[in-house]
């Protein structure tokens, strides 16, 4: 058979299936709502009870593709693993005679086809894609179900792969934060290993943040500062384009680290900047808040700032490094023993807000700079280990994506023996 590209609508790859049932469902049949589908990913994130929907659902088969029509922009689809019942915001679709599954499911992944899902959809609050305008979006479609086949062994490839790293991210997640909190509880020893309270209680003392070495001692925000926190100036929402970064609440929540070039510029003046100014060590806190958790987020600058400044809903603290390593007070402050005093400290009314006093407040320990300069060793290794397998993963999409336009348009085509080394195992 020729493996010529045509150019055919999404219909002739696959059938709209529209069985419904409401009552007298399947038990053993799971359900799947648009919950259960990741935003971007082609991944089933979990199952309901048939009976826990009351409402009418969409019959599916295994291999169908579930393609979530209500707010297409959240970008879910995936290919289903079982037969089962699902939400009526999800279309049901199965491959035509002659297509293979897998590839109508990499069809739907494609990000071709999830931009015309929104470009089609109606509604402004909740809007929802149709089949029946969606449908007409024109693909290229190899003739043979076995070309299909080896686009799709290559696009799995790829998806597997990421499903791999991001399962290794998920475990250094919980390796990090497991580890962060022996050093910030616990410490190390003389010899660089962690302290155990279980196996040497006599190295611990009671405290009010616990028990904790009995080197260590308690002392407040303020008492680690080499100054009063600050807020930041006042700007008008009116940007420049032009002059020196504004750190602002926004910036505060794109990482652990404020990342200047990603902030607006502003025009400031000299004495701004030397009352405002921004340097290696700084760790900031958000004042306000719409959400009682988001308070108090915390950042940190990790690189010399050169001229930059921070805004008057960002508070600023210095840590005194001769009391403190801002890394180790940093990783403090961001953990779980420091959010619960600020959301015990902040006020709402109509935003959540925290005051200067009660950020300084703040309890910490203070083990000698030694073991704090080892424990934020221990911290940035990690952390690199961490963001390495994440570059690794947005690699991986990044590629996806251009094998996706390459192999979905026909315009590369995947050679027959590709499959070969597969079928082999």
């Amino acid at each position: 058979m020729s493996n010529r590209i045509t150019n055919t609508a999404l219909d002739e790859l696959v059938s709209l299936q529209t069985e419904k049932i409401f009552a007298n469902k399947d038990p053993k049949l799971p359900y799947v709502g648009l919950e259960h589908m990741a935003q971007g990913e082609p991944r089933l994130l979990g199952t309901a009870n048939s009976s826990t929907s009351i409402s009418v659902n969409a019959v599916f088969k295994k291999d169908d593709v579930l393609f979530g029509k209500l707010r297409p922009n959240l970008r879910k689809s995936i290919k289903a693993p079982f037969d089962g019942y699902c939400s009526t915001d999800i279309l049901v679709l199965r491959s035509q005679d002659g297509v293979a599954p897998d590839f109508s499911a990499h069809v739907f992944h494609w990000e071709r086809v999830f931009s015309a899902a929104v470009a089609t959809a109606a509604g402004t609050k909740m809007p929802r894609t149709s089949w029946s305008d969606l449908k007409r979006f024109k693909i290229f479609k190899p003739e043979s179900a076995s070309a299909q086949s080896r686009i799709a062994y290559v696009l799995d490839t790829i998806d597997e792969a990421i499903a791999r790293t991001e399962g290794l991210i998920a475990k250094l997640k919980q390796v990090r934060a497991g580890m962060l909190h022996a050093l910030l509880s616990y410490g190390l020893d003389e010899h660089g290993q962690l302290r155990d309270p279980a196996s040497h209680p006599e190295q611990f003392k009671d405290s009010p943040l616990g028990l904790i070495p009995k080197e260590w001692e308690v002392c407040t925000l303020a008492e680690l500062a080499i100054e009063k926190l600050v807020n930041g100036v006042f700007k008008e929402p009116k940007r420049v384009g032009s002059g020196v970064p504004l750190v602002n609440v926004a910036d505060l929540y794109k990482g652990e680290s404020v990342d200047l070039e990603a902030c607006e510029l502003f025009s400031v003046t000299k004495d701004e900047i030397t009352r405002y100014g921004v340097l290696r060590g700084d760790i900031f806190f958000t004042r306000s808040s719409l959400k009682l958790e988001g308070i108090a987020q915390t950042s940190f600058m990790f690189t010399d700032a050169g001229d930059a400044v921070f805004e008057c809903h960002v508070m600023r603290l210095r840590p005194d490094t001769k009391k403190i390593v801002p890394r180790f007070l940093k990783e403090w402050c961001a953990g779980d023993f420091a959010r619960r005093h600020f959301m015990a400290h902040a006020k709402q009314v109509t935003m959540t807000t925290i005051s200067q006093d009660g950020v300084s407040r703040l309890l910490c320990p203070r083990p000698d700079l030694t073991e704090q300069e080892k424990a934020v060793s221990i911290i940035e290794a990690m952390a690199d280990s961490l963001l390495n397998e994440i570059t690794i993963a947005q690699k991986l999409r990044f590629l996806k994506i251009a094998l996706q336009d390459d192999l979905l348009t026909g315009r590369v085509r995947v050679p027959e023996t590709i499959m070969e080394g597969a079928e082999r195992e």
